[in-house]
């Protein structure tokens, strides 16, 4: 049996068992509802008092729903105006706050700029009146420095010292394609 058979089995078998729960659930109210029928025939009520009775209590409960949406509808509206007009005051308090912070920062930098040029000036003023320093003695100081450091390495210098006497080491002679000339030929 392959998985095709099994799945159309298994669908047949529920659908089956469906049908047969909605026929025994539809048998059910029809007897709830002759056995309902009977008890109010019992008591003296007919089915048409109570049609009427359900209508009733049905359109008294949608009023009370209408009522419902127009009351929320009107908070809404009435929550919508009261965030518009604190987004609004919100809005021009940041703008009076805002241009007064400008102000305040444009005083400051004037009031800065008077300090700093105040400043500046009693500086001038303490420099004009300290005696100038000479600069020019340090720099003869470090031209003369530097020529005598300049001389001691020169004078300084390590003299060639010769181990031994200049003599002319005899040469080995040239070998010419293998062969070492028994005599002294030039090399040509």
């Amino acid at each position: 049996m392959d998985e095709v058979d099994v799945m159309t089995r298994a669908g047949e078998n529920v659908g089956k068992a469906v049908g047969t729960g909605l026929k025994a659930a539809r048998q059910g109210v029809v007897r709830a509802g002759h056995a309902a029928e009977a008890k109010l025939a019992d008591r003296g009520i007919t089915t048409d008092q109570v049609r009427g009775a359900l209508v009733e209590r049905a359109d008294a409960l949608m009023g009370k729903a209408e009522d419902w949406e127009k009351q929320t509808r009107r908070s809404r509206k009435r929550l919508a105006k009261k965030s518009a007009k604190t987004r609004a005051d919100l809005m021009g308090k940041a703008e009076v706050v805002r241009k007064e912070v400008k102000k305040a920062a444009k005083h400051a930098r004037k009031d800065a700029k008077v300090r700093a040029k105040e400043i500046r000036k009693a500086a001038a003023q303490l420099g004009a009146d300290a005696p100038k320093r000479r600069r020019w003695p340090w720099v003869l100081g470090l031209l003369i420095a530097a020529a005598a450091a300049g001389y001691v390495a020169l004078t300084r210098r390590p003299q060639e010292v010769h181990l031994q006497e200049d003599e002319q080491l005899p040469h080995a002679e040239p070998v010419l394609n293998g062969q070492v000339p028994t005599q002294k030929e030039p090399i040509k």
